[in-house]
Formats: structure tokens, sequence, C-alpha cells
């Protein structure tokens, strides 16, 4: 069993011990040296390029100004310096798509002791699983991040990274990426397209196109089951919508 040490702050525990790493790929497809943790889910290798962590999103934090960071974002990035170091060898695994849009590469990251970082930070409540454009690990991942949720581990013991209710929603959201947490009240069908009803005021359109990946909320017997949706908020037709183009972004939750 693989032990850490983590920096002692009220935001995260002093030794911890971490669990066996649950994504794990069959081979690596790159041996790099890190040169510099920018935040929870960047890192530059020593050859210059930047690494984007895939699967995970966590505070982003501003290196030229720091103040302009996003909550609780150099707490997490001191969390990954106290367990990675530069000049120390990390093993990269890719995915279908090597580079984003940015031109960072992406990548799963491993250290030689075989500690994943992407599910540290998401066990220790430091990220969010959110898929991207690779999602190989998704499922995994998505299980690591619910239980760091449930148990309140990190960021999810404030309440800025609470899902929303359909309720809160304003002018603020729209085109912003949110979670939001409700029940299921109803399906609709328009077209092709498969609608999905959370307390009868927030639309989910999973497209036709993508509606065979979809098993986990085909059922209609779903409904009143709590449910956390995840995506981009529009409004239309007097309506909260949100297209749903992956499964990780609807997660049924236990009925309580």
């Amino acid at each position: 069993m693989l032990r850490l040490l983590v920096l002692c702050l009220s935001f995260y525990p002093w030794l911890v011990q971490a669990e066996p790493s649950r994504c794990v790929p069959t081979h690596f497809d790159e041996t790099v040296t890190l040169s510099q943790v920018i935040d929870g889910d960047t890192i530059k290798l020593d050859d210059g390029r930047v690494v984007r962590l895939i699967g995970i999103d966590a505070p982003e934090f501003d290196q030229a100004y720091p103040e302009l960071s996003e909550p609780f974002a150099a707490q997490v990035r001191q969390f990954l310096l106290h367990n990675v170091q530069a000049g120390q060898t990390l093993h990269l695994a890719f995915d279908m798509k090597r580079l984003d849009p940015q031109g960072r590469t992406l990548a799963y990251v491993y250290t030689e002791a075989g500690l994943h970082l992407q599910e540290l930070l998401l066990s220790h409540g430091y990220a969010k699983a959110r898929v991207y454009q690779n999602d190989y690990f998704w499922r995994c991942l998505a299980q690591v991040e619910q239980q760091a949720r449930e148990n309140h581990i990190g960021l999810w013991a404030e309440s800025a990274y609470q899902p929303m209710t359909v309720e809160q929603l304003s002018r603020e959201d729209l085109n912003h990426w949110r979670e939001v947490r409700g029940v299921i009240t109803g399906f609709e069908r328009k077209g092709q397209d498969f609608w999905l009803i959370i307390d009868k005021k927030l639309y989910v359109d999973v497209p036709s196109e993508e509606f065979g990946n979809f098993s986990n909320i085909l059922p209609l017997n779903m409904l009143e089951t709590p449910v956390i949706v995840r995506g981009e908020l529009y409004y239309s037709y007097k309506k909260w919508q949100l297209i749903s183009h992956h499964p990780s972004q609807i997660s049924l939750q236990n009925k309580p």
C-alpha cells in the first residue's frame, strides 16, 4: 500500500493513506520529467510541453494574478505540489485525442510508484470529474468523485461547489456550465431527440445520435429519481435547457 504525505491545513488532512489506483491503463505511452505544477489539473514538463490531466476539472490558479484565481485554487495546487516535485519521473497514458484546442498534451498521469494523479485529486475532493474530449476512464473517475462527494470531502464540503437547484438558476447562469440537482418528473420525445425533465422546469436534451450511450436513463420507471445534470445552460421557449452529449452529464442518485 502506497503511503502519501500531504500538507497539514484545515482544508485537507495530514498523513493520509492512498488507495490502490482503480483506473489503470494496460501500458504507459511515455515516461517524462516534471518541471512545474501549474494548477490542480495542469503541469509542465521539462521538455516544455504543458500537460492537461484528462477527465478532471480543478479550480483554476492564475499565476500572473493569484488573487483572481478561482476559490480554493491555491490550496488545490499546494496539495498537488506536496505529492509531486519538479524533477520527478512521471508516466503518461494517452486516450484517443492527444492535444486539446490550446495545444496542450492530454494524458492520464502516474508516478513511478503507480499513483494516479487524477484519482488522487478526485479522492480528496480537489477536482470534479468532467469529460472533455477523452472518456476511456470516465466511469472509473466518476465513481472516485462520487465517493468524495458523498463524504463531503474537500471542495464538496463547501457550499460554492454544491449542485444548484432549478429554482436557484438566474440570468448569471446563462451560457455557463453548471451542475443542477433535482428529480426526474417526466420524459418527452421531440422529433428524434429525447428530453429528460427535471423538477418540471429544466429540460435536458439527449440528441438522437447520442441516445444509444445513455442506457443509465433509458428506463421510463426512473420517475421521481434524484439526479444531477451537468452542462451549458440556455433559456428558450420559457424553459431552462441544456444539451447532454455524453452520459457523464447525467448522474442518477440514490433515492432518500
